[in-house]
């Protein structure tokens, strides 16, 4: 596993148990991930596994750049990380809970929605075709109303809403895993996290002088923040790697993972941070509620 060298270099922030745990546990997650899917080295079979292989690809990566950084209190790094971890895991789940392909295909469609504004400007293009070579017809080629819409169909709805509908769709299991929700991360997480890549003033206010010893002081976050993002980012990969086996590589994976969100519950109980951010199992339903 690509992970398993750099995460021989975590810093410092990691050695409280809970934390530790927490590491060993998101390792895990991805182990069996990859496991489920088919090992590191594979055989893709069809476009719909190529399809998801890549957006875990990317999200893998960004957990582990996260756990880096957060493990040698780059926080503020580690924060802006773990608002795109969220981001991903919302995206991915709103599609892999999908009914039908109408919002792949609007997924799909949006790369050339965003190709063309790229090249919005003459200028641009110019330079592309003297350094690159000819833009292709479509990027250039006028659209209709009607393409334009289904090209951006995609960016219609905006990332609260889709939290919001996503954990409104029908679950892929009734175990607590499937009822976990994630638009009640979207404040403490995205919007909050949003400041530090905007550079705004609250961004600035989450790092302040901290006395070390009488009259050293150092600047740095609250000493809670590397080990709770790591908790929060942990979360996410619970979810996201349940969903990808389930809905995309037809794994049966709700018993193992729903485990795992049970581990991870237990690690937060023992995390120190404010808590009235203390995560809780979500409740399954009856199998009587389940029916109806």
């Amino acid at each position: 596993m690509f992970g398993l060298t750099m995460l021989d270099h975590l810093g410092p922030f990691t050695t409280k148990p809970p934390v530790q745990a927490l590491l060993l546990l998101t390792q895990r997650i991805w182990e069996q991930f990859h496991s489920g899917a088919g090992g590191q080295s594979r055989s893709i079979t069809n476009e719909r596994e190529y399809f998801a292989t890549r957006m875990m690809h990317i999200s893998e990566v960004m957990s582990l750049s996260l756990r880096l950084n957060a493990s040698w209190g780059l926080t503020h790094a580690a924060m802006s990380l773990l608002r795109d971890r969220y981001e991903q895991a919302v995206r991915f789940s709103w599609l892999a809970r999908q009914p039908n392909d109408e919002e792949h295909k609007k997924y799909l469609l949006y790369f050339y929605a965003k190709a063309r504004s790229l090249m919005r400007d003459p200028s641009r293009r110019d330079d592309f075709q003297r350094t690159v070579g000819p833009l292709p017809q479509w990027v250039i080629e006028p659209l209709t109303k009607e393409q334009q819409e289904q090209f951006r169909a995609w960016e219609s709805l905006d990332l609260r809403s889709m939290a919001t509908k996503r954990d409104s769709l029908q679950r892929l299991t009734e175990l607590p895993i499937g009822h976990y929700e994630l638009a009640p991360w979207y404040d403490s997480i995205y919007a909050q996290f949003s400041s530090v890549s905007h550079f705004d003033m609250y961004s600035l206010e989450l790092i302040q002088l901290h006395e070390e010893e009488p009259g050293h002081f150092v600047m740095d976050t609250a000493s809670y923040w590397p080990g709770l993002l790591i908790l929060q980012n942990c979360v996410f990969d619970i979810v996201q790697c349940f969903e990808a086996l389930q809905a995309y590589f037809a794994v049966d994976a709700a018993q193992h993972f729903n485990g795992l969100l049970a581990e991870w519950l237990g690690l937060a109980s023992r995390m120190e941070y404010p808590r009235d951010a203390l995560p809780r199992m979500p409740a399954a339903k009856s199998e009587a509620q389940a029916e109806a």
